[in-house]
């Protein structure tokens, strides 16, 4: 190798180290950046084309430096942090990324996005919040993309996600149609015993009203049962006369018009009840005839005894629902994002899509902890987290958490020790070859 190879390889090391410090001054600077993954620096060696004249002794002189190319880790699992200061924070472990748009503008007055680039975006940067067009945006700008769902609805694998705006309207009430009752009354009580039973049932105003069951019993093995609704018209119905075989409900009689009873197969008692906004129809269930109680029934009416004369197993549910207000969204490891309201409901509203990649370290970078695909990465496949079904490996959420940076800092201190005494040794063979090469020009003088 001569003098002007020596040089030459050893600008192409300094270039190299200076690339790798490049490298790592940029992993340093992002060690707090969540959802951002380290680049690592890989050198190779460059070989030239054998020349003419060249001999087997010195054939080693067809190695003439080095390159340093960037290795992207975007297939590194960051840590997971929780993030207690907000509940649409999310965090994907495993495979995937969450595909984001980019706005074209914002509106001058209302600063909501007036539209979004046609390019899909992936990130791993989950900081997602609430703006005020009712779309969830990371820190960095970007907006998340989803399929909008309803209740019950399924998103079949492979299904590409939108722009997804949050409904935050209030959720409608749902009218009470059925009570379920479940109880064992007493089979030593006396005559004139009373267990009353009560629940809060829902009108169509969203109001919530008085709904009581009164059992009295009457004779041996027989109980009346007697319907009080406050304020309501008809404010109460019955009797109803119940009596039991062998601690089971044998039979169900009543001469009250108001009241529509099943003879057969279930016990259930129809009424028409209007608390104010006009009627509705309550149907009361309290079981089958000769069953017995089940702790996984949601009705069941039985009389066996006890150790005192009360009443047990006491259970009174009902299916009406209360309107409320939107309040916050939140997400489940599945991907299923649930709107949940003032009142205590939730419902499903939409579905996370994971975007995956044949090589995910093949995805060029961009600003905000953004990746687009490339042909050298694939084309993107979504599925759902954690779906058994999909082909695309897709991870699960944590929701409430942040994947942190995959920068370990002691690492990148050892990186920087090495790259800096492989520059600094570069730079005394330059010097070396230089003086050399002065002295044999020295030497013609």
């Amino acid at each position: 190798m001569t003098f002007f190879g020596a040089l030459g390889t050893a600008v192409q090391g300094i270039n190299a180290q200076a690339a790798a410090i490049g490298h790592i001054s940029d992993n340093v600077a992002n060690a707090s950046t969540n959802g951002y993954k380290q680049v690592n620096t890989i050198f190779s060696d460059l070989v030239t084309n054998k020349v003419i004249g060249d001999s087997a002794g010195i054939d080693s002189n067809r190695h003439m430096g080095v390159s340093a190319n960037a290795q992207f880790g975007n297939r590194r699992q960051g840590a997971i942090v929780r993030d207690s200061s907000s509940t649409t924070s999310i965090a994907i472990t495993g495979n995937g990324y969450f595909p984001v748009s980019k706005p074209t503008g914002f509106d001058p007055v209302t600063r909501e996005p007036n539209g979004f680039e046609d390019t899909v975006y992936y990130t791993r940067l989950g900081d997602f919040r609430l703006d005020n067009s009712n779309r969830l945006v990371n820190s960095a700008g970007y907006y998340l993309q989803a399929v909008t769902t309803t209740a019950g609805q399924t998103v079949a694998a492979g299904t590409a996600p939108e722009d997804f705006v949050i409904d935050t309207t209030d959720i409608d009430p749902v009218a009470t149609s059925n009570v379920f009752s479940q109880i064992n009354l007493p089979a030593t009580a006396l005559v004139g015993k009373q267990v009353t039973t009560g629940i809060g049932v829902v009108d169509a105003n969203s109001n919530e009203q008085n709904f009581q069951v009164i059992w009295t019993k009457t004779a041996a093995d027989t109980w009346d049962i007697t319907i009080n609704t406050t304020q309501a018209t008809p404010s109460s119905f019955g009797p109803v006369t119940a009596t039991f075989l062998n601690g089971t409900l044998n039979t169900l009689t009543s001469s009250d018009l108001n009241v529509a009873v099943t003879a057969a197969g279930d016990a259930t008692l129809t009424m028409s009840v209007d608390y104010g906004p006009g009627a509705q129809n309550i149907v009361l269930d309290i079981g089958d005839f000769g069953g017995g109680f089940s702790s996984n029934a949601t009705s069941s009416t039985t009389q066996f005894a006890g150790e005192t004369r009360e009443a047990s197993n006491i259970g009174l549910t009902q299916n009406g629902l209360l309107g409320g207000e939107f309040q916050y969204i939140s997400f489940r490891e599945d991907g299923q994002i649930t709107y949940n309201y003032a009142n205590g409901r939730s419902q499903t509203g939409g579905q996370v899509m994971l975007g995956n990649f044949r090589e995910p370290d093949k995805l060029d970078r961009l600003d905000g902890t953004t990746f687009i695909a490339n042909s050298d990465s694939g084309l993107v496949r979504y599925g759902a987290p954690a779906d058994p079904d999909s082909t695309t490996g897709a991870g699960t959420l944590v929701a409430g958490a942040l994947e942190a940076s995959t920068v370990d800092i002691a690492e990148q201190m050892t990186r920087l020790m090495v790259a800096q005494q492989a520059y600094s040794m570069n730079g005394q063979v330059i010097s070396a070859a230089d003086a050399m090469l002065s002295r044999a020009v020295d030497m013609k003088r």
